[in-house]
């Protein structure tokens, strides 16, 4: 077994400590893997990341003088990922920030209290008061950019002062004594982390980035036949509801944020449901496109119990027909890098990868690498969701990296 993409004891740095965002990806393994399994001529291809989450395939792919398209359904992570892609050099942020500091605490940025529902569940009432102090002195400032910088800085004091547990992706609330013992020093840490993030922004000069919110299937459909030369992603394992909660790890944030500073394309009802994100992610709710069939897929469907199959097959036809779709839009020639981990449903394990690749092979898009990777410092909590009467789900530990090359002339 091959583990040369573990990178044990190798921590983010620089741009990729900004913002909370769950399974988060390597950023040396993956800037390893297109160096690896590009060509040269960096500076004249174009990358896509079609499930592009923190967005550290993007910002990696930069570093190589690439083009960069990122997709992804979460407005937390198209706002991270601009403000990761956004060259910084043209605005004097250093001034900007300071005047913002010196004046923060101005009481003028006391109203009009914020609010929303079920706000009280997952936030203390003088915490509330403070991110709302917080939260109109970012909508004072003028420059959208510097703003999404200050949102970004300040889902992370949410993370922290917020009433959920981060022990799991799903939205769990602390016990009273929990949150009765939280120390409110919400306005100092934020300052702090102002000052302090702010040194990692982005400031050299890089081709453009088009960060793109909205369904993987929908924004690729409007992408040219062989326009793409790299895929380089990490997919969803299944469906995010018994999976990765992405969107629930993500929506105090996003109650919070002002998100017409997104994106102009979001629908603001995205963020009335917690679990309406999620439930818009690949296999959550049903479609009308092509279903998948295969021997070895209905092989696993007959493994696993019948109530259990429906959010299975929903999630990978949905896989597949984003498939389809970047075998449509990858170049002769181009290469396709995916990191796939294979979740258990039932207590079986679902063969995604084996089912990615006989997927691309159905596209005439061969399989020309592929090795094990135990993940090691994944952002990602030990337990991941809780069965009934089996308790709480250890999280994945191993995944698999896959590179397939498009032969079809």
């Amino acid at each position: 077994m091959n583990h040369n993409w573990d990178y044990k004891g190798l921590h983010k740095e620089g741009i990729h400590t900004l913002g909370k965002y769950p399974a988060m990806m390597v950023p040396r393994m993956q800037l390893d893997l297109l160096k690896r399994f590009g060509d040269d001529d960096s500076e004249n291809k174009t990358l896509l990341d079609p499930f592009m989450g923190s967005g550290t395939a993007i910002v990696e792919a930069r570093k190589m003088k690439m083009k960069t398209i990122g997709i992804d359904i979460n407005p937390y992570a198209v706002l991270l990922t601009k403000v990761k892609t956004h060259d910084y050099s043209n605005i004097s942020t250093d001034s900007i920030i300071n005047k913002f500091i010196k004046n923060i605490e101005n009481t003028k940025f006391d109203e009009p209290k914020w609010s929303f529902y079920n706000i009280n569940k997952w936030f203390r009432a003088d915490i509330i008061l403070s991110l709302t102090h917080i939260r109109n002195a970012i909508l004072s400032e003028k420059d959208v950019w510097i703003r999404r910088f200050l949102w970004i800085c300040m889902s992370e004091i949410i993370y922290e002062y917020s009433n959920d547990r981060t022990s799991t992706f799903k939205l769990h609330v602390k016990t009273q004594d929990q949150i009765k013992n939280i120390k409110n020093n919400v306005i100092e840490d934020f300052k702090k982390r102002v000052v302090k993030k702010s040194k990692v922004l982005c400031k050299e000069k890089y081709p453009s980035s088009m960060i793109c919110f909205g369904d993987t299937y929908n924004v690729c459909e409007s992408l040219k036949n062989k326009s793409v030369d790299i895929i380089c992603t990490s997919p969803p394992y299944g469906d995010n509801a018994t999976t990765v909660t992405y969107g629930q790890a993500s929506i105090l944030f996003l109650k919070w944020i002002n998100i017409d500073d997104i994106d102009n394309d979001i629908d603001p009802e995205i963020l009335n449901q917690y679990s309406r994100i999620d439930r818009l992610s690949l296999g959550g709710e049903k479609k009308n496109e092509e279903k998948y069939r295969s021997k070895l897929f209905d092989c696993y469907l007959e493994s696993i119990d019948k109530k259990k199959r429906e959010k299975v097959i929903r999630f990978i036809n949905d896989y597949w027909n984003v498939i389809k779709q970047l075998s449509r839009i990858i170049k002769n020639d181009g290469t396709i890098i995916f990191t796939v981990g294979n979740r258990k449903v039932d207590g079986k394990e679902q063969p995604l990868d084996e089912l990615t690749v006989e997927m691309f092979k159905k596209q005439n898009i061969e399989l020309i690498y592929s090795s094990y990777r135990q993940i090691l410092n994944k952002k990602m909590p030990k337990k991941v969701s809780h069965i009934n009467n089996v308790g709480s789900v250890d999280s994945m530990n191993q995944e698999k990296v896959l590179v397939f090359k498009n032969r079809s002339k």
